[in-house]
């Protein structure tokens, strides 16, 4: 299905004067996906060409591609669309799927590889307690109980990726070993995101809030409450949602920009009647995609001065 995407500028957005301001909204693009369903958690392609996104229960996946302004459906399986990965050369998919047996009330997870272009399914691993998925070069990395899979030691490669969160540390892939990390100490951390330059990363702890560490977990920087960071391409700032609650519901949600030292910030939204969150970076173009309360999905073209 290809719609042409409703696109409006919201000067009311843009706080920061032209003079001042570093880095500015300049487009916010409303993506034509319907009204089935209310859509969460998008991301984009390694590649930056496609949008992947899921329901506000993370049932299914959908993908949006920018080129031919059209979406797709990759898949409808149970809590899918919130644990699973692109492959780097963008060829294939992988997800944890979790299939429920009411009768015997046991819970069973399975880690699934599709092929995009032949949707073809492969079931890579089952089990009580499987990973998010992710990928080296090319293959699907997943842990079993803490015991990683499909990693390759290779000396000849300089990859660094992050294979997500393990016993509450961040877990770094080091060409093709696994590294734990724990920047502040007992921490229990949540949305890690690797630097465009592959030699920083920003993540959460949950009591103490956002920070900036090297690839051995030194401390660089305190950002403190910056929910769900996201570098820029260029990595000179970090995008994340400025949320606020009364404890049952949100109130409020604006992106906001910051420094990676954190001597800087700028707001880039404010909307009362738009709560934007969850905010990705594009890594190929100066966008930002985010969801809202209302379960839609916005694209956002900033620029860096």
């Amino acid at each position: 299905m290809t719609t042409k995407a409703p696109i409006f500028f919201l000067a009311a957005c843009l706080v920061a004067s032209v003079a001042q301001a570093q880095i500015t909204i300049k487009r916010i693009e409303r993506l034509p996906l319907g009204s089935a369903h209310e859509w969460s958690h998008p991301q984009f392609s390694p590649g930056g060409s496609a949008i992947y996104y899921t329901t506000v229960d993370g049932n299914g996946i959908w993908e949006y591609s920018l080129r031919s302004r059209s979406h797709r459906q990759i898949t409808s399986d149970p809590k899918a669309g919130l644990a699973f990965a692109v492959s780097q050369d963008g060829k294939q998919l992988a997800y944890r799927r979790t299939l429920f047996d009411q009768r015997q009330r046991v819970r069973r997870q399975e880690i699934v590889l599709m092929d995009l272009v032949s949707r073809k399914q492969t079931l890579v691993a089952s089990g009580k307690d499987l990973s998010v998925p992710t990928f080296s070069q090319n293959t699907p990395v997943y842990s079993i109980q803490n015991e990683t899979k499909n990693l390759k030691k290779s000396a000849q490669i300089n990859e660094i990726t992050i294979l997500g969160i393990e016993d509450t540390k961040i877990a770094l892939n080091r060409n093709g070993q696994k590294f734990l990390l724990d920047p502040l100490g007992s921490g229990s951390y949540v949305w890690p995101v690797l630097s465009p330059d592959r030699r920083q990363i920003v993540a959460y702890e949950m009591d103490r809030g956002a920070f900036v560490c090297d690839l051995d977990g030194r401390l660089i920087s305190k950002l403190g409450k910056r929910n769900a960071p996201s570098w820029t391409r260029t990595g000179k700032w970090i995008i994340y949602m400025d949320d606020r609650d009364d404890g049952h519901r949100i109130l409020s949600s604006d992106l906001w920009a910051v420094t990676p030292d954190g001597k800087s910030a700028t707001q880039l939204t404010r909307t009362e009647s738009v709560l934007e969150m969850y905010p990705q970076c594009s890594p190929t173009e100066n966008r930002i995609v985010c969801s809202t309360m209302k379960g839609e999905i916005l694209l956002m073209t900033y620029q860096e001065r």
